[in-house]
């Protein structure tokens, strides 16, 4: 009877130790599958704890840290989000048999998104009509867009825009401060079709999110967001 009993322990203790080492990494992964898919990126990484791990198995975790690269949103691509979640829910059913991710319950959600000055250009290139080989220049102070304006077909006018990557709590956009015409200073601008681009939706963001502060630094937009 105590040698059964011995027998049973060691049983359930290696089961126990096998689930701490097998478990964080397959989660990880099946985490790390389903932003792939959600967001298009080919580059996501995800590190999951949660101890003890068999309540994984369930959906719980104590903190995901995610990283990820080339983000596709509406109109641009994110270059790097990362992303710090504590005390997670996860809908396992949703994970399991559509490779997508559900939260179901978080208590704090951490997130950063990095916006390049090149991938800024390729947005207006692609979206804005009329705006032809956009070159962008992003300093703490402004974000700088100087281009060709296409006008009826007829005439190219260079332009060039000034102003700031700001958030209105629904979309993430480009608003024109001043803008000058075949170098000449136009001053500020309004109702125009430069006057606001839009970039992408908040709400796209991965988790449902809002955005905290907009931070602009040499070559590069850094977006903070809070659940």
């Amino acid at each position: 009877m105590i040698k059964r009993l011995v027998m049973l322990f060691v049983v359930i203790a290696g089961l126990a130790a096998l689930s701490e080492a097998v478990l964080p990494s397959v989660a990880s992964e099946l985490i790390s599958q389903g932003l792939a898919s959600q967001t298009g990126s080919e580059a996501m990484q995800t590190t999951a704890e949660k101890h003890p791990a068999v309540y994984m198995l369930g959906g719980q975790f104590d903190k995901l840290a995610i990283q990820g690269t080339n983000i596709k949103m509406e109109r641009i691509v994110i270059s790097e989000l990362r992303a710090k979640l504590t005390d997670v829910q996860v809908d396992m059913n949703a994970l399991l048999q559509q490779r997508k991710i559900g939260i179901k319950s978080v208590k704090n959600i951490d997130l950063t998104a990095v916006l390049t000055q090149e991938e800024l250009a390729a947005c207006l290139n692609k979206s804005v009509k009329g705006v032809k080989n956009a070159a962008v220049s992003i300093t703490p102070d402004k974000v700088k867009v100087t281009s060709n304006f296409a006008v009826g077909g007829l005439a190219s006018l260079a332009v060039t825009l000034e102003g700031r990557i700001v958030s209105d709590g629904e979309k993430i956009k480009f608003v024109t401060q001043n803008f000058s015409l075949n170098n000449r200073l136009m001053g500020s601008i309004g109702g125009a079709a430069l006057t606001e681009i839009p970039l992408f939706e908040v709400k796209k963001l991965p988790f449902h999110v809002s955005v905290r502060d907009i931070v602009m630094e040499n070559g590069r937009v850094i977006i903070n967001a809070l659940n």
